[in-house]
């Protein structure tokens, strides 16, 4: 409750709140017109008030204090991603945006690539690596194993993740998820002895990037979690050992506020799942990657995206991301200024809108709060439904998983081009200048068993693309 001396105001209650809604709007409406709804599964209220709580929940810790003194207590990684090519010249790359803000870096990586010349003089102690496959994933694991070998590192000296999961593979056109198992379970010893490195990633983005809604991505993630843990556990490989080597990878759409609870019951079910199998790990202890959506970008209208992947960043940082990787808004092959913008996102939320000088900020919000109940409530019946029904695997492999993504990514995109949803810059307040098209639409058809990044403007961009 609020001091009464800091805030002499009366309190009202929560239909005196509608009362006087109502009474704004000269009575027009009722409280059914006023509600929205999110992810086609939940009602969003034009109100929400202390009576509706439904417990006093303490903030967040979405990470632990700082060995170094002087740092702010909320901190996370600014971490951006690069294109290996030669040696030199991706080093040299390297140095400068660790120069210019980046404090961490996502590699993408074939196998053959040397990363003694790549790392020369990267600090491993401080700056946070993530190493994502390309292709074939063991000549890159291998890679990486060797590198850590060679440099002699101490488990203190290396922080970050390998982007990469056994059940990921299967998104390849791998069939025997038992190998890939045998494969986690050898990282899983080989990098042991390292606390703050993570040798596999369950991918959550993958759902939402490919059109998924919250809920959905929540699901088939937890879903794919539980699976892999299962498989550990007849292992020998206990909870905590198994959580404390993964980390998670989330995908921030534009949906503000429900993202930042999306990010929040993540968390908060992960701890759930930890005690419930027995394992005793703290909520700072779970290592999430918060990357800006490919879902919500369109190339139509690049100066728009570059507002979407902003208030994305500020979600992924309020809902507890530990690494924040803002993607440039067209890829790998964008510009100068465009890499800058996106490396200067994270720094910008931390140096001039302080956002790193509080913990949880959205504690106590009655919003956030009833919404992150409603997400985790809804996502541990669909959990219950997708277990009757055989599980992840077996949802995968029948494809499932697949049409309903699917159904949901292709409903939107109509949805978009009929103007039945509005997207600035793409059905609403279009740029004139045909220049601005830069790409083509991102290709959609591929094999059953993969499901690739695409973008809720999808159709409209084929429509321009034709008329050019």
């Amino acid at each position: 409750m609020p001091n009464s001396e800091f805030y002499p105001f009366p309190e009202s209650s929560h239909a005196e709140w509608l009362e006087q809604i109502k009474k704004d709007l000269k009575g027009k409406v009722d409280e059914s017109t006023l509600k929205s709804t999110l992810w086609d599964e939940i009602q969003i209220a034009p109100i929400y008030s202390f009576e509706q709580r439904q417990s006093t929940p303490d903030p967040m810790r979405f990470n632990s204090e700082s060995k170094l003194p002087g740092l702010p207590p909320r901190i996370w990684s600014n971490v951006v991603s690069l294109s290996t090519g030669e040696g030199k010249l991706i080093n040299a790359e390297i140095l400068e945006v660790l120069q210019l803000g980046a404090e961490g870096l996502v590699l993408h990586l074939n196998g053959t690539e040397d990363l003694n010349l790549i790392l020369k003089g990267v600090f491993s102690e401080y700056i946070p690596l993530y190493f994502l496959p390309l292709g074939e994933a063991r000549p890159v694991l291998v890679q990486v194993k060797n590198w850590v070998e060679s440099q002699q590192l101490t488990p203190e000296m290396l922080h970050g993740a390998i982007l990469w999961s056994p059940s990921g593979e299967l998104f390849k056109g791998k069939t025997d998820l038992g190998e890939q198992i045998s494969l986690a379970v050898e990282l899983i010893s080989d990098f042991k002895s390292f606390p703050d490195f993570h040798p596999i990633t369950i991918d959550f983005a993958r759902y939402s990037n490919a059109g998924g809604t919250g809920i959905q991505e929540l699901t088939y993630g937890f879903g794919e979690l539980i699976e892999i843990l299962d498989l550990f556990i007849q292992q020998g490989i206990s909870v905590n050992q198994a959580i404390s080597k993964i980390a998670f990878h989330t995908a921030i759409g534009e949906n503000h506020f429900p993202e930042i609870a999306k990010m929040k019951t993540i968390r908060s079910l992960l701890m759930d799942l930890i005690t419930n199998l027995g394992g005793d790990l703290e909520s700072e202890a779970i290592h999430l990657v918060a990357s800006t959506s490919d879902w919500s970008k369109s190339s139509l209208d690049p100066n728009t995206s570059l507002i979407r992947q902003t208030y994305e960043a500020m979600a992924a940082v309020m809902g507890g991301c530990n690494s924040l990787w803002v993607k440039p808004i067209l890829g790998q092959g964008t510009d100068v200024l465009s890499k800058r913008i996106s490396r200067n996102v994270s720094t910008i939320l931390s140096e001039e809108s302080f956002l790193n000088k509080v913990i949880d900020p959205g504690a106590g919000s009655y919003y956030l709060e009833s919404l992150q109940n409603e997400i985790a409530s809804l996502v541990l019946k669909q959990l219950e439904i997708l277990e009757n029904e055989g599980g992840w695997t077996a949802n995968f492999m029948n494809r499932t998983i697949h049409t309903q993504i699917k159904k949901t990514a292709t409903k939107t995109q109509r949805e978009v081009l009929e103007k039945h949803k509005i997207l600035i810059g793409v059905n609403s307040y279009e740029l004139k200048n045909e220049d601005s098209f830069k790409l083509s639409p991102s290709k959609t058809e591929f094999e059953d068993y993969e499901l690739r990044p695409s973008s809720a403007s999808y159709l409209v961009e084929s429509e321009k693309s034709n008329q050019l």
